[in-house]
């Protein structure tokens, strides 16, 4: 049984048992995540740490008498045990939930809809792997992970609803650095290993390494012009599911885009946000069997079309749903590209920042959608169209309302798929479609 196989033999086994647990009056929903990973992590040409990550998680949510309680538990993938921990667990939620005060909007599953992706791929061959991966570091100081193997989410209901979702996929994250602490970033993923763009993504890092060790300029805290790569870009992402586009954190006031909402900030003309599926990174359903549309406009020219939709929301507020998750959160975001050649763009800069990677970053002040961060890895001073010199890392605070709005400038034609990287307890689902953005304006701090 391979990897894929085995995962959903163990969702279909906690499937059955808790629904043929059920009492009568009783509704449940439950989610499965899960992953078979191979991964190698390595610095200096060296493998560090090497292993094997199987592990499968379920979490469900138990629905009786106008209450609702969730709890989950780690599959160990002996079939017997498994069977007894979920119906064990059912029994003490169960317990506990007859405890809880009602909750009016928590309504039981109702879809019935059935789904199933299957995305296999092509990897590296396991006693290759290590080969395949390091053998183009050589004489370079290149830290970083390789996972490679199959990821996967379920999700099925005691209405009849059952989800699957399942992708062999890699992702080999990393740095090339010097030693005056500088380094280039760079990450290769996909469900396709392809040897030559491997080696060809290294080489290049490789050629970016010689400005880096020009001597370092420290900017002055000010206003700079700046372009933005999607790496960075992806960063802000996560500021439109945070305090974000939530419907529920706009009607409770907690949202940054409040004013967005009620029409007293908007973004440029040339920014629109669309939550897409069909880029294949993620599956649609969520972790109540709810399948969301395809393609959701979220941003169109700078105009807020809709905001996410839980089905709890939808019943608290007497409006439509668009079955986004229970955090009403962004997946599977992408940004419409613009007119501006990526090939142009230290050009169209002129004189200012190219900003290759943020991090750190936090909401500064969220009622007016301000944002700060530091710039990390391969930033450079531009000037007239060329790269002159890194800067000294430097921490920016700025509103999204300019960022996206009042100083954008221009979008890249060209995008790119910036796939999540995270690996933190499983490894992670999703990404992002992103061009590289030229602002009139990022504001540095210290």
């Amino acid at each position: 049984m391979n990897g894929m196989d085995k995962l959903e033999a163990r969702f279909e086994n906690a499937r059955k048992v808790l629904l043929n647990e059920l009492s009568s009056g009783e509704a449940l929903s439950m989610e499965f995540l899960g992953e078979d990973s191979l991964f190698v992590r390595f610095n200096g040409g060296k493998v560090r740490q090497a292993g094997q990550v199987d592990r499968s998680i379920v979490s469900f949510r138990l629905f009786l008498e106008g209450k609702s309680m969730t709890a989950s538990f780690n599959v160990s993938g002996n079939a017997d045990d498994d069977s007894a921990l979920a119906a064990r667990i059912l029994s003490r939620t169960r317990e506990d939930a007859a405890l809880l005060p009602e909750d009016p909007y928590r309504q039981a599953p109702k879809s019935g809809l059935e789904s199933s992706q299957c995305f296999e791929g092509s990897l590296p061959d396991f006693d290759s792997v290590i080969e395949d991966v390091l053998s183009p570091t050589a004489g370079s100081d290149v830290v970083g992970i390789h996972a490679q193997g199959p990821v996967v989410r379920g999700a099925a209901t005691s209405a009849g609803a059952r989800h699957w979702f399942s992708a062999e996929t890699f992702v080999t994250d990393w740095s090339m650095w010097l030693p005056n602490g500088k380094a280039v970033k760079s990450c290769y993923a996909g469900r396709t290993w392809d040897q030559a763009e491997h080696e060809g993504r290294l080489a290049s890092a490789a050629t970016r390494l010689e400005p880096l060790a020009r001597q370092e300029r420290k900017l002055e805290p000010r206003e700079y012009r700046a372009y933005i790569s999607p790496d960075a870009l992806n960063e802000v992402m996560t500021f439109f599911s945070w305090h974000g586009l939530s419907e529920r954190s706009i009607r409770e006031g907690t949202s940054a885009y409040v004013a967005f909402r009620e029409g007293r900030q908007s973004l440029s003309s040339a920014f629109s946000l669309v939550q897409d599926f069909s880029l294949g990174v993620e599956p649609r359903f969520n972790e109540s069997g709810d399948v969301a549309p395809e393609r959701l406009v979220l941003v169109d020219k700078g105009k807020l079309v809709s905001t996410l939709v839980s089905e709890r929301s939808a019943t608290e507020y007497g409006i439509p749903s668009n079955q986004a998750t229970d955090w009403e959160s962004l997946r599977s975001p992408s940004i419409g590209p613009g007119q501006l050649r990526e090939a142009e763009a230290l050009a169209a800069l002129g004189s200012g920042v190219y900003v290759s990677n943020f991090h750190y970053l936090n909401w500064s002040d969220v009622e007016s959608a301000r944002i700060t961060g530091m710039t990390r890895f391969a930033c450079f001073w531009v000037e007239n169209g060329k790269i002159t010199a890194p800067i000294k890392d430097m921490r920016f605070d700025d509103s999204i309302y300019s960022l996206l709005g009042s100083h954008l400038e221009a979008l890249t034609q060209e995008r790119s798929l910036v796939t999540e990287t995270a690996s933190y307890g499983l490894r992670a689902l999703g990404g992002a479609l992103l061009p590289g953005i030229l602002v009139s304006g990022l504001t540095f701090t210290l």
